[in-house]
């Protein structure tokens, strides 16, 4: 058989005919029927325990089979096995070091994304593993790394792990894949899990989530999230048809250039994205028609809900109020796109780091912007935020639940501030904002092409024996600039170590801040990727302190390992993004 018949608890072989191609097994206590086949299983057997499975018969015109995955199916779900609340998963992978060590060194770069190059990105490579999850076996695993910028990190890569790809139809109780996010961004792990609950508490879709200890070839890597893939079983589990477009944003929008980075998630070889031009064309329309327009292709009632609770829950990154991290499910029965949230690691914050004084009622994007300037709508979108208050939002469950998942995880008390303190303002702030008492600048994201303008990408690069030496950049007009600078020994710090380094050069200051993944901290070699390991440059070359500009996507590289209080011997190379005249983040 494809899969193993004693992977299952207490599982009764009812029989076994032909060998080893077909195997029928009692679920313990969930009365329903396993049938599992080999790819050798004969179609018109394989048919018949198809009909078997369904409980029904085969009567007409027999049975059509598309593939042999189509053959493997099962009449229960116990996928919310995987996602029990009180459930810690350990999960540990071995694969290749080398295809390891070149995993978790990809991903997109400050610079890249800077200079608008981001979507030129080939995407993640693929890669096996052998995974044991809880004692259970899984070999010849298809894993990649995931992640856009943000949560990136070398040295505890987020990843995802697919089941099926080399071993069609096998599943873990009944899903295809795992999501692992490395919680870089929220070193507390409560913020993915307990949004994710309240999105769900709502009414609204939304992922499962708990979590899991995350191995690699015996390293441990510490807690990880294991949030629901929304793929096809999610969309079977939320919507009466699955089958419809799923889109993942990353800095999309609704307008003519911006549309074209939803990222196509389903029907990849059919879906030519024209139900995305039909929600242009109706965010076209002045105010008066907007509305109606607007209805006939996005749910609107689902979407105030969802664009209130993005904001109850502090989602800064999300739909409204960063044009990201966000899927939108065009459901073909409705024929109606839903929204649904995503990427929540950096949700549960009381500002926003692009837009400060745009929170905490969020409307960068097209719709909510559009909706906001219609009394009736803002109002609406007002009175959903007071009901989710009212009625969703409790501060002590809150705490209790950030309570429950300090104890699951063994996350320190001290990494739980920032929640708390969210929790503990949370409520008032939007009280406030409501009622108009806290003044808001409202912020629209441009629609305008993503064009890739490398002219301000250049390299930096420098080197310290025992904290003294120099760093050189490139500038805007080629000239290189060199800095010598004294290095000053690392200073410990909770989940990020800083090792900086400062020179004064005629009365100009340079400041170069690196920052360091605490937990890779002490190797030889460092990777500079994603916002966890960085290198910027700070000047007062103009007058006051501006940043000249970001490293990423190089390595830094120590003479020995580095050591708390210690003056660093170190050198590095990187592209660097020139921050020039006029431009921002």
């Amino acid at each position: 058989t494809t899969e193993n018949p004693n992977s299952l608890s207490g599982p009764e072989i009812l029989g076994l005919p032909t060998g080893n191609v077909i195997v029928l097994r009692q679920k313990e206590k969930q009365g329903g029927v396993m049938i599992a086949l080999s790819p050798a299983a004969p179609r018109a057997v394989a048919g018949l325990f198809v009909c078997l499975a369904a409980l029904g018969g085969c009567g007409g015109g027999g049975t059509q089979v598309a593939s042999d995955r189509d053959l493997v199916t099962s009449n229960i779900d116990t996928s919310d096995r995987v996602y029990a609340a009180d459930r810690v998963l350990q999960i540990d992978v071995s694969m290749d070091p080398d295809e390891y060590d070149a995993m978790r060194a990809e991903g997109r770069s400050f610079p890249s994304v800077f200079a608008g190059c981001w979507a030129e990105f080939p995407g993640y490579s693929h890669y096996r593993a052998d995974v044991t999850i809880d004692g259970e076996s899984f070999p010849d695993v298809d894993i990649r790394k995931k992640g856009f910028l943000g949560s990136l990190s070398s040295a505890r890569p987020s990843i995802k792990l697919n089941f099926d790809t080399h071993a069609p139809g096998r599943r873990l109780e009944s899903l295809e894949r795992l999501t692992l996010n490395n919680d870089r961004q929220d070193p507390s792990h409560t913020h993915q899990c307990i949004v994710y609950d309240m999105f769900r508490d709502y009414g609204l879709a939304a992922p499962r989530c708990n979590f899991a200890q995350v191995s690699v070839n015996g390293q441990d890597l510490g807690i990880y999230s294991n949030v629901e893939a929304v793929k096809k079983h999610f969309l079977r589990r939320n919507y009466s048809n699955p089958d419809g477009n799923l889109y993942e944003a990353q800095v999309a929008d609704f307008g003519d250039f911006t549309k074209v980075n939803f990222q196509v998630k389903s029907n990849e070889l059919t879906n030519d994205r024209s139900d995305l031009d039909r929600v242009v064309e109706a965010l076209r329309v002045g105010e008066t028609n907007l509305v109606d327009q607007l209805r006939q292709i996005v749910d609107l009632e689902q979407f105030i809900s969802f664009w209130a609770m993005e904001t109850v829950t502090g989602h800064w990154d999300g739909a409204a109020g960063n044009a990201n991290n966000f899927l939108i499910y065009h459901e073909p029965d409705a024929d109606r796109f839903h929204h649904l949230p995503w990427g929540t690691d950096g949700a549960m914050a009381l500002g926003h780091p692009f837009r400060p004084n745009g929170i905490p009622l969020y409307r960068y994007t097209l719709i909510p912007s559009r909706l906001y300037t219609i009394a009736e709508q803002r109002e609406r979108y007002h009175a959903r935020v007071l009901d989710i208050l009212d009625n969703v939002w409790d501060a002590t469950e809150l705490h209790g639940a950030v309570d429950r998942i300090r104890d699951l995880t063994g996350t320190p008390e001290g990494r739980m501030r920032q929640t708390r303190r969210f929790i503990d303002e949370q409520e008032t702030r939007l009280r406030s904002a409501v009622a108009g008492d806290i003044p808001q600048t409202e912020y629209t994201k441009s629609d305008r092409p993503t064009v890739c303008n490398d002219r301000a990408v250049t390299t930096v690069s420098g080197s310290f024996i025992d904290g003294q030496g120099s760093f050189q950049f490139i500038d805007a007009d080629s000239n290189t600039i060199v800095v010598p600078a004294h290095a000053f020994a690392p200073e410990d710090q909770e989940t990020n170590v800083e090792m900086n380094a400062y020179a004064d050069i005629d009365g100009v200051e340079y400041f170069m801040a690196i920052n360091i993944e605490g937990v890779d901290f002490g190797s030889e070699q460092v990777l500079l990727q994603g916002v966890s390991t960085t290198l910027q440059i700070y000047s007062t070359a103009t007058g006051d302190w501006e940043t000249v500009g970001i490293a990423g996507n190089g390595r830094i590289d120590f003479e020995e390992s580095p050591q708390i209080g210690v003056a660093p011997s170190y050198s590095f190379s990187a592209p660097f993004w020139l921050r020039l005249p006029g431009e921002r983040f």
